[in-house]
C-alpha cells in the first residue's frame, strides 16, 4: 500500500521510481505491506523459474515465512538510497524520517529488507554517504542500524501530529502504529515483533485471516 501525493516518474537511479507531488512531512507513514499486496508462497517461490523469481525479487521483497511479497499500488518501485527518507527499522510500514519536498524521489534503504539474505547490487544514489554496494547483510550493522533507529525515532515523535493518508489501512493493521499513533515514539515502545519483512497479517494461515496469493508464474509489470 502506498500512500497518495505519490507518483511515477523517470529516475536517474534505476529507470523509474516514486517522486512526492506534494510536501510529505516527516512523520507521515509513506507504505506499508498490507492485505491487497501479492504474495507467493515459499513453496510457490521455490517453483519460480530463476527468471520470474529475479524479477519479481527486484521488485518485492522475502517475508520471514519464506513467501514473497510484492507491494501493492506502485510501492514496489520505491528506489533505493543510502541516504533514504523513508525508513521502517522495527516498524511494519514505512515513515518519512525527514520532509520530503514536492519533486524529490521517495526512496528507502534496500538493507532493511534482511531476510532477502545474500542479496546485493551496485548503488547509484550518489549520496554523500553512498556505500557503492548494498547488501542485506548490512541491515545487521549496528553502526547503521544506531543511525536508522535515531531517524526512525526522531520521525516517530511527529507521527501523530501530520496528516497520515494511510490512517485506516495502518490503524486495521498494525499495532506498531497504532501505538505510535497514541503517542509512543521509540521502537522499545512500538515493537512488537511486526515489522516490514514480517507483517503480523502475513504470517497468519488461509484460515486465520486474509490472504492474497497469485498464480505462480505471475511477473509485476512496472509502469512505463
Amino acid at each position: 500500500m502506498l500512500s497518495d501525493g505519490i507518483d511515477v516518474r523517470a529516475s536517474r537511479t534505476h529507470n523509474v521510481g516514486l517522486f512526492a507531488v506534494r510536501p510529505i512531512p516527516a512523520g507521515t507513514a509513506v507504505w506499508c505491506p498490507c492485505t491487497a499486496c501479492s504474495r507467493w508462497t515459499r513453496e510457490q517461490v521455490a517453483a519460480l523459474p530463476p527468471g520470474r523469481f529475479e524479477r519479481l525479487d527486484t521488485y518485492g521483497h522475502l517475508l520471514a515465512d519464506g513467501s514473497l511479497l510484492l507491494p501493492c499500488l506502485g510501492a514496489y518501485l520505491m528506489n533505493h538510497s543510502c541516504e533514504a527518507n523513508v525508513l521502517d527499522l522495527g516498524l511494519d510500514f514505512g515513515v518519512a524520517v525527514r520532509d520530503i519536498a514536492p519533486g524529490e524521489e521517495v526512496t528507502c534503504d534496500y538493507a532493511t529488507f534482511t531476510e532477502d539474505t545474500g542479496w546485493s547490487m551496485e548503488c547509484l544514489c550518489g549520496s554523500p554517504g553512498c556505500r557503492g554496494t548494498v547488501t542485506t547483510a548490512q541491515g545487521a550493522d549496528p553502526r547503521l542500524r544506531e543511525r536508522w533507529r535515531t531517524r526512525v525515532e526522531a520521525a516517530l515523535g511527529g507521527l501523530p501530529r501530520v496528516p497520515q493518508p494511510l490512517d485506516d489501512v495502518l490503524t486495521e493493521l498494525s499495532e506498531p502504529y497504532r501505538r505510535a499513533r497514541a503517542g509512543a515514539h521509540t521502537l522499545a515502545e512500538v515493537t512488537t515483533g511486526s515489522t516490514v519483512c514480517a507483517p503480523s497479517f502475513a504470517l497468519q494461515t488461509p484460515t486465520e485471516g486474509p490472504h492474497r496469493t497469485p498464480t505462480p508464474g505471475l511477473t509485476p509489470t512496472p509502469a512505463p
